[in-house]
This record gives structure tokens, C-alpha cells and sequence, in this order.
């Protein structure tokens, strides 16, 4: 006769797996999730970015009309994904505009503030006429 294995001496090892793996793939979960944030919000800095630049650089726009253009896409579309954006549009020499975008993407993970921006440069359109 063999001797069947004891049984007794694995009590508990359920029970201490599952206290190291749970947490370790909650952790996972969580960083998988920050990512995703940082990536949609960078999305949306640079579609407002994009979006500000063509309204500054059209004919009757300026860099006021780009920097609240920003602000008011961002208000509308992504006021909980980008924490504490700042916009900026200056006037460059050659004729273009220059739309800057900052900001940090929302924190899923403690103190883990992850930073997006986006810079978009156009020419200024105008108006001329010939003859």
C-alpha cells in the first residue's frame, strides 16, 4: 500500500494566493485604466488645439477668438478628463499662429499626475484683392 499525500499541509494556500495575486492585478486594472485617461485626454487637448488654430487663423480671427475657442471645446467636451488646462495663442512672425495647450490628465492612480499638451501652428488667412 502507498501512501496517499497529506492533505492537512496545503490548509490556508488558497487563501495566501489570493491575498497576493488580487491586489496585484487590481494595481494592473488600475494602471491599464490610467492609460486610457492619458490617452483620451490627450486626444481631446489635441483636438482642441487643432480646432482653436483654425478658428485663430481664419480671416476674421485672432488670438483671443483661438484661446476661447480652446477653453470652450474643453469645457464642453472634457472638463473631468483634463484637470487644470491652460491655453495659450500668440501671433509669430511670417504671418502664423501658435495655439499651446497644457494640462494633466485625470488621476486614477494616487499620485500619478500625468501631463498632456498639444502646440498647433497655422497661417494666418486673409483676405486680398487683387487688381
Amino acid at each position: 500500500m502507498t501512501k496517499s499525500p497529506c492533505r492537512h499541509k496545503e490548509n490556508g494556500v488558497a487563501t495566501v494566493e489570493a491575498v497576493l495575486i488580487i491586489p496585484a492585478a487590481m494595481t494592473l486594472l488600475l494602471f491599464a485604466v490610467q492609460a486610457c485617461l492619458w490617452a483620451h485626454a490627450a486626444n481631446v487637448v489635441q483636438a482642441a488645439a487643432s480646432q482653436a488654430v483654425v478658428a485663430a487663423s481664419l480671416n476674421d480671427g485672432s488670438t483671443y477668438v483661438g484661446t476661447t475657442d480652446a477653453k470652450e471645446f474643453l469645457a464642453a467636451s472634457a472638463s473631468h478628463v483634463v484637470i487644470e488646462p491652460t491655453v495659450s495663442s500668440n501671433d509669430m512672425s511670417g504671418g502664423l499662429i501658435e495655439v499651446q495647450i497644457r494640462g494633466w490628465a485625470e488621476e486614477v492612480v494616487p499620485w500619478l499626475r500625468l501631463p498632456v499638451s498639444a502646440t498647433r501652428t497655422a497661417l494666418i488667412q486673409e483676405f486680398r484683392v487683387s487688381g
